[in-house]
């Protein structure tokens, strides 16, 4: 059966439907949107935006850092899309990484800005931290190197080593277990933390080594280096396969793994071993941007195209030199962050430690 013949009317109808104009892309077709949905909103994976959950105050370092992200990403993650910045908790950032893991649905919507403190507290076994490092879907890193320096004496033996440390398990804790895997007995000297003083504390011989991290680490090395300290080992960085090797900023220093080698005569392995290697990674955060574990592989992929994009954004870039440090997308966000996951047996080690040689406990 043939359809008939257009009727006048129905041909003035197709007619004015023909001047309208085609909705959608070239070369895609677009169903015809919802009444009252405009086919932007329609087509967005962000029709409400996206959000940058910080785990810190508004007047933090991490919120800065977020005010600087969040057009480099919206440029990278969809035009025109408004991103949102939502401050939560201390500088810690243990109270925003344990409302990311709690509240925030795994949709792809809202990302975690989580400063290294957060990662190593979990590590340690703080109670305070409900969440799993091992959960994050990495996005974007920002990586700072760091060295411990010493004075060579100290590290001839097996003796005590002074270092400048508050606690054993905040950032100086790689360095603090690395001497003691060196054969060393690191004493901690909290007195002895602020940069101003780290000078004349090893140049009067009342510090035997230093943990190096944060901004401008080969410009505070240079600075002790007058005053006798050299450095001992790096805390080194992953390349792309995961490998640990030497960082850029300090390509002649052995890794801890290097060194023990060569002092020992065998390869350090086992759980302490990855222990070492998380807390190491941990240290060196500046922060990490990550996604809720079961997120959708197509928002994963949006995400990290825009982790990559804004890692290599010219006015992020501007910021992150004059620091010294380092802006990670891709493969390489997800090298630097996935060691800091440790697993059950390396947590055991390491919290075994704490509890045995500092009788330390979260508080």
């Amino acid at each position: 059966m043939t359809d008939p013949l257009p009727s006048p009317h129905r041909r003035r109808l197709l007619a004015v439907l023909g001047t309208l104009p085609v909705l959608g892309r070239a070369g895609r077709s677009v169903a015809a949107p919802a009444f009252g949905i405009s086919p932007a909103l329609a087509e967005t994976p962000f029709p409400d935006g996206a959000t940058i959950l910080v785990a810190g105050p508004t007047d933090g370092a991490l919120a800065r850092w977020a005010r600087a992200l969040r057009p480099a990403l919206g440029q990278s993650l969809d035009p025109g899309v408004g991103m949102r910045q939502n401050d939560v908790g201390g500088a810690d950032g243990v109270t925003g990484a344990n409302e990311f893991d709690t509240r925030v649905a795994p949709d792809g919507h809202t990302v975690l800005l989580a400063p290294g403190e957060a990662v190593l507290d979990w590590l340690v076994g703080d109670p305070r931290a409900h969440f799993d490092v091992g959960h994050w879907m990495p996005v974007m890193a920002c990586v700072a190197p760091a060295v411990l320096v010493g004075r060579p004496a100290a590290f001839a033996g097996a003796g005590i080593v002074r270092i400048a440390a508050t606690h054993p398990a905040g950032h100086e804790l790689p360095a603090i277990l690395g001497i003691e895997l060196l054969g060393g007995r690191a004493q901690l000297v909290p007195d002895a933390v602020q940069n101003e003083t780290l000078v004349d504390a090893v140049d009067q011989k009342a510090l035997d080594a230093v943990l190096l991290r944060g901004h401008k680490v080969a410009e505070q090395a240079r600075e002790l280096a007058a005053a006798g300290a050299a450095p001992i080992f790096s805390l080194g960085t992953h390349d792309d396969a995961g490998a640990l090797v030497r960082p850029a900023a300090f390509p002649d220093i052995p890794t801890l793994p290097e060194l023990y080698a060569a002092r020992r005569g065998m390869a350090l392995s086992g759980p302490i071993r990855d222990a070492w290697i998380a807390a190491a990674a941990a240290s060196q955060l500046e922060f990490a941007l990550a996604l809720p574990e079961l997120t959708p592989a197509a928002m994963v992929a949006l995400w990290r195209r825009a982790g990559v994009g804004a890692a290599g954004s010219l006015d992020l870039q501007a910021a992150a030199l004059p620091l010294g440090v380092q802006l990670l997308g891709g493969p390489a966000a997800t090298a630097s962050m996935a060691p800091a996951a440790a697993n059950g047996a390396a947590l055991v080690a390491l919290r075994q430690w704490l509890t045995h040689r500092f009788n330390w406990r979260p508080a």
